[in-house]
């Protein structure tokens, strides 16, 4: 079972210490498996973790549903469909790029309108139990956030799947924090750059 709390997501850190302590204990779970997997090949058996570079969730690495049509650069997407389809996956065929691994703590829908019913996480060979959030319908940018948070390992499969309600507009954001191996391979500035 998947616990969320449901919450406005511009008082996520004001109203709701705990999280907090998830993405702390997410970050710190994060920062340890990066040391672990990527001293080896990259600064040595004493790798710090201030040799990896930390940066919020790039939508980069994922491709959405409207990739078809324009390229992902943000996390708005156009619904031309209902019913149950995929939302966001890995940018590199439905995985995560080398060199990146990511810490998802809970997920954001900016917009007023939600035209999501219900939505399921499956991470690699590990299908999550499906969250019917028919609930946030009435919210102003709904926020799920996690109790535990999930790690996306490089070349790990990730897909976001949903019950599409209607039509339309849906801006969606994966909330939790990205560790980047080759700190300069980043290119923030410019969205349209290749990560590979």
């Amino acid at each position: 079972m998947t616990n969320f709390v449901i919450c406005p997501y511009n008082r996520v850190k004001k109203n709701f210490p705990e999280f907090a302590q998830t993405m702390q204990t997410l970050r710190s779970d994060l920062i340890a498996k990066c040391e672990k997997d990527w001293s080896e090949s990259f600064g040595g058996p004493n790798a710090v973790s201030s040799q990896f570079s930390k940066s919020t969730i790039m939508p980069q690495l994922f491709d959405g549903v409207a990739a078809a049509y324009q390229p992902f650069y943000s996390w708005y997407q156009w619904l031309d469909t209902t019913g149950h389809q995929t939302l966001i996956t890995g940018a590199n065929s439905g995985n995560i790029y080398e060199d990146y691994k990511i810490g998802i703590a809970g997920i954001a829908f900016l917009d007023k309108a939600v035209r999501i019913s219900i939505i399921k996480m499956q991470i690699s060979d590990k299908k999550l139990p499906s969250m019917n959030i028919e609930e946030i319908l009435g919210w102003n940018q709904p926020a799920l956030i996690f109790e535990e948070g999930f790690i996306l390992d490089e070349s790990a499969g990730f897909h976001l799947y949903a019950y599409v309600t209607c039509l339309g507009p849906q801006r969606i954001k994966l909330i939790g924090t990205q560790m980047n191996r080759i700190p300069n391979k980043l290119q923030g500035s410019n969205t349209g750059a290749a990560l590979t």
